[in-house]
């Protein structure tokens, strides 16, 4: 299987090493001296996984000269993880974290943190006080360090961004960026829009992108595939205090992923009756539609999930999130951006394969299994399709639908059925309910 790029990670033990720096082990992190209760402060440094060898270069000789206990992330891989929000959210960027132990030494540590770091920059630390380019604290009500005007503003959400657009709702907030329901005013449009907000070195890789990347990215394929695929239109891309921001119609209606939860109500496909069973085929069929005229423009979705469709208000299915998406066309990203929904990522996309058509299979096939049985992938499927059988057609019974699931699911992506194929047996198997 050919893989779109060859990285090399780095571990950080080596480092420490080298400065005769003493460390040990605990769960993903490298931990020097004894953090504990007695310290007077916590403070945390945020660095994009490309800068942070040159930062330890400098940072650890004045550690070890102050004697202060520390935390590292183990290596670049967990870095990345860590800064995506995989450990959770409230982690994210916190990939040193400093033990003064006291609060003078923590006031002249930050001082010469800030002096030392103004050239780097990282995500942002959820529910801490910025208090300098990459040094934060946790935010109780009073804090002995200077803190510079730029930032001391209150994180609020702002009256209106990009000239026309309201902001009235926020959907969901996250290291990443949060996302709005908002007013469009341009050419006093009136209408609903959504604001999808890309922060600051937020899900940033090896080749020195991040979060701004992907929604240019994304821009590109919006505008590419207008009129060929029911998504919600582009209408703008700004940037706003070093904050990106990308603009679309907003898809009036619910996830389907909700809908379907709902419609079993904690029960599985055994038990429902026959107009059920319909209506949640009726869901997926358009989902495979939908993926087939994706494929059609020369794409790969690389997000197909529950919550990336959504079912209109006039029972329509659109899909949304192209940010991972991949021409094969222009084989473009040259370097296609990684990471996705956990449970639906197909085996070789986790392994940085060139992207096909079959990614997108493998996770129609996760998509079947949760409309099925309730249970959302990551949970339900196992890395040994054997292993996952016995429990599928334990739900699911042992036939047609089941053993699609199966055929979308094998490891090997050449043996996966095309969409055409699985949406006439899905389609078969509708006809023949009664």
């Amino acid at each position: 299987m050919e893989k779109a790029f060859e990285i090399s990670l780095l571990s950080y033990g080596p480092m420490l090493q080298k400065h005769d720096i003493a460390y040990h082990e605990r769960n993903n992190m490298l931990v020097h001296g004894t953090p504990g209760s007695s310290n007077a402060w916590i403070l945390y440094l945020s660095v994009r996984t490309l800068d942070t060898v040159l930062l330890l270069e400098n940072l650890l000789p004045l550690l070890k000269e102050n004697n202060t206990p520390f935390s590292l992330i183990k290596n670049q891989l967990l870095q990345y993880q860590l800064n995506a929000g995989a450990f959770g959210e409230e982690l994210v960027g916190k990939v040193i974290t400093l033990y003064p132990k006291t609060t003078q030494d923590a006031v002249i540590l930050a001082g010469q943190i800030n002096a030392l770091s103004s050239n780097y920059s990282g995500p942002v630390v959820p529910g801490a006080q910025r208090i300098g380019k990459i040094l934060y604290a946790p935010n109780p009500e009073k804090l002995p360090f200077h803190i510079d005007a730029e930032y001391r503003h209150k994180t609020k959400r702002p009256a209106i961004l990009g000239r026309y657009y309201v902001p009235v709702q926020m959907i969901r907030s996250s290291a990443k960026g949060d996302i709005y329901k908002g007013v469009n005013l341009k050419g006093c449009a009136f209408n609903w829009c959504l604001i999808k907000q890309g922060k600051p070195s937020a899900l940033d890789d090896h080749f020195g992108r991040d979060m701004k990347d992907r929604l240019l990215w994304q821009r590109e394929v919006l505008e590419d595939i207008a009129g060929n695929v029911p998504t919600p239109r582009f209408l703008d891309f700004f940037e706003r205090r070093d904050h990106s921001y990308l603009v679309m119609e907003y898809a009036e209606g619910e996830p389907l992923g909700q809908k379907v939860t709902e419609l079993l109500k904690g029960r599985t496909w055994l038990a429902l009756n026959t107009e059920e069973k319909k209506q949640l085929l009726r869901w997926y069929l358009g989902a495979l539609e939908i993926a087939g005229k994706v494929h059609q423009k020369g794409y790969v979705h690389r997000d197909i999930s529950d919550m990336n469709f959504i079912i209109l208000n006039d029972n329509r299915l659109c899909v949304i999130d192209f940010e991972l998406s991949y021409s094969l066309s222009r084989q473009k990203p040259a370097v296609p951006f990684v990471l996705g929904t956990r449970g639906y990522m197909a085996p070789e996309q986790v392994q940085y394969a060139v992207p096909s058509v079959k990614e997108d299979v493998y996770s129609l096939g996760a998509l079947l299994c949760f409309i099925l049985t309730g249970k959302q992938p990551a949970e339900f499927i196992e890395a040994q399709p054997q292993k996952t059988r016995p429990k599928l057609q334990g739900l699911a019974g042992p036939g047609t639908l089941s053993n699609i699931v199966l055929k979308c699911l094998d490891p090997q992506r050449e043996k996966r059925p095309e969409v055409k194929e699985l949406r006439e047996q899905v389609l078969n198997y509708y006809c023949l309910l009664n």
